[in-house]
């Protein structure tokens, strides 16, 4: 494969500092937004308005993963809990986007993640599908980096 080639989507690797089962199907990179704050100086001649850089805004994280028949599924569903339980601790992730290789190329590592909304999977006896669940994460920033062979 050429180096000009894009990565796929598809090979990507989630790990979640403290939590074992970290294997998502899908998983949604938060945007970034930085607000844009508008003002004019009372001594400008002209009715212009400058825009100078506001809040930075981190959208949420969300990971969807098939539930496996394996006692370490629930170590996510345990993560959750302690936070409906008033007992929950803030988690490094980090989502790394591998080459073909299987070799890390690319890390973003958000900190301070804590879950905002869990969904439980559809279930029905009329259709063959994966049982998905879903994991909506929020956090407090962002840094992307180069790693490993792809550098």
């Amino acid at each position: 494969m050429s180096a000009n080639n894009p990565l796929g989507a598809f090979n990507f690797q989630v790990v979640i500092d403290g939590v074992t089962a970290t294997e998502f199907s899908e998983c949604l990179l938060p945007s970034v937004t930085i607000e844009v704050m508008e003002y004019r100086q009372g001594a400008d001649v002209q009715s212009n308005i400058h825009k100078i850089p506001g809040l930075v805004k981190y959208g949420n994280l969300v990971l969807k993963r098939g539930i496996f028949n394996k006692a370490d599924s629930l170590a996510l569903w345990q993560w959750i809990s302690d936070w409906v339980n008033g007992r929950g601790a803030l988690r490094q992730i980090s989502v790394n986007l591998l080459d073909a290789a299987r070799n890390p190329v690319f890390e973003w590592k958000f900190t301070n993640a804590w879950p905002v909304k869990y969904e439980s999977p559809s279930l029905s006896g009329k259709s063959s599908s994966v049982a998905i669940e879903t994991l909506e994460l929020a956090v407090d920033g962002v840094q992307v980096s180069a790693v490993g062979q792809g550098t």
